[in-house]
């Protein structure tokens, strides 16, 4: 587990809001607290869906960030800053592939319950925070240490990439 400070905020919110850089990614929740608090359980619920919109559906039981971001973007944009957000990531199976694969990792893709970042805004300071997540015990902490470095790379990457 890692926990770093972003330094350029308006970049990171720009890639993050506005741009394709986080659609893949898996939303497991949101909480943004603007003039209210608006809470959002990435779960998706099949029982609204007919059984037609349901084959439609993508294999995986959380949204993914490109359909729920609208919702977000709508109510943080404005001319004040929200007082707080936290959005809660689950990575997709294939970068879990990518990070096992490129690291050759001793591990299994079904011992991984998830690789999680979580996106916080509190006290004008943006942070985020790693997690991992296995149904084993994993003494070396193999896959953890591959994933901080992978998402502190990407994050690197993504605030250090000029506003299009």
């Amino acid at each position: 587990m890692i926990a770093e400070q972003i330094e350029n905020v308006k970049t990171f919110m720009n890639k993050l809001l506005i741009e394709d850089k986080f659609d893949s990614l898996l939303t497991t929740g949101v909480s943004i607290t603007t003039y209210n608090t608006f809470t959002i359980d990435g779960h998706i619920q099949k029982d609204f869906f007919t059984g037609e919109e349901i084959q439609e559906l993508p294999d995986t039981e959380i949204v993914s960030w490109k359909t729920i971001k609208p919702f977000c973007y709508d109510i943080i944009k404005g001319k004040k800053t929200p007082l707080k957000f936290k959005i809660v990531f689950k990575m997709p199976g294939h970068i879990v592939d990518k990070i096992i694969t490129s690291n050759n990792l001793n591990m299994q893709k079904e011992n991984v319950q998830g690789l999680f970042l979580n996106i916080k805004y509190e006290n004008q300071t943006l942070t985020y925070v790693t997690g991992c997540s296995l149904t084993i015990f994993d003494i070396n902490k193999e896959i953890e240490n591959a994933y901080d470095k992978y998402i502190s790379a990407w994050i690197d990457s993504i605030v250090s990439t000029p506003l299009n």
